[in-house]
């Protein structure tokens, strides 16, 4: 059993590392290029809704890096170039930018190579969610921006030499992450399904998985997000090669997934973020509004989802 769920572990690996490392290469030299500064022209329309330019250039922005998007409010903050108020909406609108930037670098060359058409639904749910808070956040910000004039930064032109280097140390820092918890997962997963043991744990929170009428794997799938996403990607990978769990089951237990562990992933990654930039106060505050908006939304999804 050991050795069937290496090699089987060995080939799923290599298969599905080639094709996610040669998609996280194109699109990186893609993104190098500076295609996506010109993309932005498309969002110029935001400047008709007279809201404060600063928020304009930081949801821009966030297409690209989000982090640079935050920092650059933050500093406007700083400077008194937009209010907390603005800020607070800003921070919402930046929800589709952000997950977009997101999709990008990690949903488009992971998460569909490995769940296929799963993969690409789970991704319209995160970017449906993503583009509701945005809504959200410019109808907040028409209401309580100033407007005020200032200009878009441009990027730096990099040569070819450049890019396909840049682009290759990318490559090459990811895979260190991504191959080693792909093949640990995907074996995992094979071994444990060959002796049994998700039996085990299915009887074991039966009751729990009875009361929603969900296939106990599904919560087995949502712990596993808790702790590393990139490794539940993988193991709904295998959940679906080995039949044990539908497209919709695999959704679920995604999106249940993130909502167990939202209060955690805001805690590891947002909130050091946010009150680095902004102080405890203010970086607590967009956190928490944020993160309770990405939830309801996300319940709402899980509940629709369940009557389906």
């Amino acid at each position: 059993m050991i050795i069937t769920s290496l090699l089987f572990s060995l080939k799923y690996t290599l298969k599905i590392s080639i094709i996610v490392l040669i998609s996280i290469f194109v699109l990186n030299y893609i993104l190098n290029t500076g295609i996506m500064f010109k993309l932005l022209n498309i969002i110029k329309p935001l400047n008709n809704l007279k809201i404060n330019p600063l928020s304009v250039y930081s949801i821009s922005i966030c297409f690209i890096s989000p982090t640079v998007g935050y920092s650059t409010l933050a500093e406007g903050y700083k400077e008194g170039k937009i209010t907390e108020k603005e800020l607070i909406g800003t921070s919402l609108a930046n929800s589709l930018p952000s997950v977009l930037s997101h999709t990008i670098n990690f949903f488009v060359p992971i998460v569909i190579p490995i769940l296929g058409l799963t993969g690409l639904y789970y991704i319209l749910i995160r970017l449906g969610v993503s583009l509701i808070k945005s809504i959200m956040g410019m109808i907040y910000l028409k209401m309580v921006s100033k407007n005020m004039s200032d200009k878009l930064f441009k990027n730096k032109k990099i040569t070819k030499k450049q890019n396909i280097l840049k682009s290759l140390k990318s490559v090459i820092k990811f895979s260190k992450r991504l191959i080693p918890t792909m093949f640990i997962t995907m074996f995992i997963v094979l071994y444990l399904s060959k002796i049994g043991f998700f039996n085990t744990i299915t009887i074991i929170i039966s009751p729990i998985t009875n009361i929603l009428n969900l296939n106990p794997n599904v919560g087995i799938l949502a712990l596993t997000e808790t702790i590393n996403v990139q490794s539940a990607i993988v193991m709904a990978g295998g959940f679906l090669n080995e039949g044990i769990l539908s497209t919709k089951e695999i959704l679920i237990g995604l999106i249940l997934g993130n909502v167990v562990s939202l209060s955690s992933k805001y805690a590891k990654h947002s909130l050091p973020l946010h009150t680095s930039l902004f102080g405890p106060k203010l970086g607590l505050k967009i956190v928490m509004i944020n993160g309770i908006i990405t939830f309801l939304i996300d319940v709402v999804i899980i509940i629709t989802l369940l009557h389906l």
